[in-house]
C-alpha cells in the first residue's frame, strides 16, 4: 500500500479508539465502585496512548489526515449515560455499563483486525499488531467482569496494601478459593486518565434523538387516529398526520434532550467529585476471580474489612 492508503486505514482506526478512550471514561463515570471506575479510566487512558501513538505514525508517513469524530460513538456514549441514569441499583448500572462496553470492544477488535489484513510496513505492522494484543487482554477481562461460565473477576479498591491483603486473608479463612489475585498500586501500576470523563453535550444529543425517535413514532400514531376521526372529503387530511407526527418530533427531542443535560450534569459533576477525591490518595486495587454464586458473600465480608479500616482510621 502506498503511505496514503496506509494513512487512511489508521485514520479510520485512530477514530475508532477515541470513541473507545471516551467510551470508557463514560463507562466510569457512570458507576459507583471505585475499583472499577478506576479500572475504566485507566483503559481510558491506554486507549488515550494508542491514538496518540496512531496519530504519531500517520505523521511519520507524512500526512495531513485528521481523524473525524464519530456520531455513532456520540449517540452511544450518551446512551451509556441515560440508560444507566434510569437503572435500578448499581448493580443494575454495572451490568449495563459492561455491557456496552462489550459493543464498542467488538467493533475495536473488527476494526484492528482490518487493519491488520492490510499491506502494512512493517514498523506500522508491530505497532498496531502490539495494540492489538493489549485490546484483546482488554476484552477477556471485560467479559470476566461481566461474569463467564460461572466465574466473575472482582474489583475493589482499598486505602492500603494492608488492608487489600487483610480482605484476601478474611475471605480465605473461610474457605473461599481466590483465583489469579492481582494487587495493583493505584498510583504506580494503574494509568490514570486526566482528561473530561464525559460532557453534557453528548447526553443531551442522545437525549434528543431518542426523544424524537419516540416523538415520531406516538406523533405517527396519533397523526393516524385523527385522520380516522376527520370527515371524509376535506382535502388536508393527509397533511393533519404530517402535522401531528412533526410535533411529535420536535416535542419528544426537546424533552429528551432537556433529560439528558440533567443526566449529564449530574453525572459530570458526581464523577469529577469522586475521581478528584480518590487519585490523590495511596490506594491499592484488588482483582480477583471468584465463583459467580459467592459474589454477594464475598462483597459483604470485603465491604465489613473496609469499614473496619475506616474505624481504625477514625480512632488514630
Amino acid at each position: 500500500m502506498d503511505n496514503l492508503a496506509v494513512s487512511k486505514a489508521l485514520s479510520y482506526l485512530c477514530r475508532i479508539v477515541e470513541a473507545g478512550e471516551k467510551g470508557y471514561a463514560v463507562s466510569a463515570a457512570n458507576v459507583s465502585n471505585q475499583g472499577l471506575k478506576l479500572l475504566l479510566k485507566s483503559h481510558a487512558q491506554q486507549r488515550s496512548r494508542f491514538k496518540s501513538e496512531i496519530l504519531a505514525e500517520i505523521r511519520r508517513l507524512d500526512s495531513n489526515l485528521n481523524p473525524r469524530n464519530s456520531i455513532r460513538g456520540v449517540l452511544h456514549r450518551g446512551r451509556i449515560n441515560i440508560f444507566s441514569a434510569l437503572a435500578a441499583g448499581n448493580d443494575e448500572k454495572e451490568k449495563i455499563v459492561l455491557k456496552e462496553i462489550m459493543v464498542g470492544e467488538k467493533i475495536a477488535l473488527k476494526a484492528y483486525e482490518t487493519a491488520l489484513k492490510k499491506d502494512l510496513p512493517r514498523e506500522t505492522q508491530g505497532l498496531i499488531s502490539r495494540q492489538y494484543a493489549e485490546v484483546k487482554k482488554v476484552i477477556e477481562q471485560i467479559e470476566l467482569l461481566k461474569g463467564k461460565e460461572g466465574v466473575r473477576v472482582i474489583v475493589q479498591l482499598f486505602n492500603s496494601e494492608k488492608h487489600a491483603n487483610t480482605a484476601l486473608h478474611e475471605l480465605r479463612s473461610v474457605g473461599f478459593q481466590l483465583d489469579s489475585v492481582q494487587l495493583m498500586s493505584a498510583h504506580d501500576s494503574i494509568e490514570l486518565y486526566t482528561n473530561k470523563g464525559i460532557t453534557v453535550f453528548e447526553t443531551s444529543i442522545s437525549g434528543a434523538v431518542g426523544g424524537a425517535l419516540w416523538g415520531c413514532l406516538i406523533g405517527t400514531l396519533a397523526g393516524i387516529g385523527a385522520q380516522q376521526t376527520v370527515a371524509v372529503g376535506i382535502t388536508p387530511i393527509s397533511y393533519i398526520g404530517i402535522l401531528i407526527a412533526l410535533c411529535g418530533i420536535f416535542a419528544g427531542a426537546l424533552i429528551g434532550a432537556g433529560l439528558g443535560f440533567a443526566i449529564g450534569t449530574g453525572i459530570s459533576q458526581e464523577d469529577s467529585y469522586i475521581y478528584n477525591k480518590r487519585i490523590n490518595q495511596e490506594e491499592t486495587l484488588l482483582l480477583t476471580q471468584v465463583k459467580v454464586l459467592h459474589i454477594s458473600t464475598i462483597g459483604q465480608i470485603i465491604e465489613n474489612v473496609k469499614s473496619k479500616a475506616i474505624s481504625e482510621e477514625l480512632t488514630v
